[in-house]
């Protein structure tokens, strides 16, 4: 059983910083994005990625728009800015940026 323990991959957790991040970068990628795909594209549970896009929303990392009765979100040029210092301060200590799933 230990060995079994040990062969497995350790799984860094995520920070909240890395979380604000990938939601950002995958509603970029899709545009405007519905929450029910920001959460399943980023493995979130959704009322987990509802809080965070909230706090994105109160940072204006993120806009919310209506979409014929759907309330899709869009990232807003000081969410585009705290992707690209993401990035950057990731590569400078070497973590690692995840890809989004997409085409779920």
């Amino acid at each position: 059983m230990t060995e079994r323990r040990k062969k497995r991959k350790k799984r860094l957790k995520r920070t909240r910083y890395d979380i604000y991040a990938e939601l950002i970068r995958v509603i970029y990628v899709y545009g405007y994005c519905p929450l029910t795909r920001a959460a399943r594209s980023t493995n979130m549970p959704v009322d987990r990625a509802k809080t965070t896009i909230g706090e994105l929303l109160e940072r204006g990392l993120l806009e919310e728009e209506d979409d014929d009765g759907q309330i899709v979100y869009k990232v807003t040029v000081r969410g585009h800015q705290y992707l690209e210092l993401y990035k950057r301060m990731a590569g400078l200590v070497g973590i690692p940026i995840p890809e989004p799933i997409i085409g779920m």
